[in-house]
């Protein structure tokens, strides 16, 4: 058993578990101010391309890390995981093969690669698009963090001209076995486009 299905069944026990009657442990609601922050972070939150040169503090990236390793996915498999891109030529070379992030990407303090490691997706009726969903799961996550920071963010699609496609893969070690779902650039921005 690998551990994506070993996290699977735990998941399942873990499912079955939470339909009896002495499941989990009572929380406390969230306060109003609490909710209201949250809210006022969902309502923040954009899509940034333009950074400034301000580096992102260690302790942020660690509390984002965080977020990332907390995040939802199915059957909470963990099937997309992050390689974080802080290499100043690494993300020159990403921001041109990335078709999405041409021309700005290469700003942000750190861009994070979604890979889909398809051994997590065992049936073959959503190995086209579950991999998909989990990664954008993660990328809102790492959105909603970024903002809580005062970092921006941005997904940048999947799309690499197919010339670049075999470079990128081993460029960056990218699997047989793997998917890229996307890349997420965060920064730090001073000025926020108007909504």
């Amino acid at each position: 058993m690998d551990k994506f299905q070993n996290r699977y069944m735990q998941h399942q026990k873990r499912k079955a578990e939470s339909l009896t009657s002495d499941f989990g442990v009572k929380v406390k609601p969230y306060k109003k101010k609490e909710q209201e922050i949250f809210f006022k972070i969902m309502e923040n939150r954009c899509s940034q391309r333009v950074f400034n040169k301000e580096e992102m503090l260690p302790e942020d990236l660690l509390k984002i890390f965080s977020a990332i390793e907390s995040a939802p996915s199915s059957c909470n498999r963990k099937g997309v995981e992050t390689i974080t891109i802080l290499n100043r030529d690494k993300k020159d070379l990403l921001s041109g093969l990335l078709v999405g992030g041409v021309g700005w990407a290469y700003r942000g303090q750190v861009i994070f690669l979604l890979i889909a490691n398809m051994d997590a997706y065992k049936n073959p009726a959503e190995r086209d698009y579950m991999p998909y969903l989990d990664a954008g799961v993660l990328t809102q996550t790492i959105y909603l963090a970024a903002e809580a920071l005062n970092y921006g963010a941005c997904f940048v699609n999947p799309n690499i001209r197919e010339e670049n496609i075999d470079f990128f893969k081993k460029r960056f070690e990218i699997k047989e076995n793997e998917l890229f779902c996307g890349a997420v650039v965060v920064g730090k921005y001073e000025l926020k486009h108007k909504k």
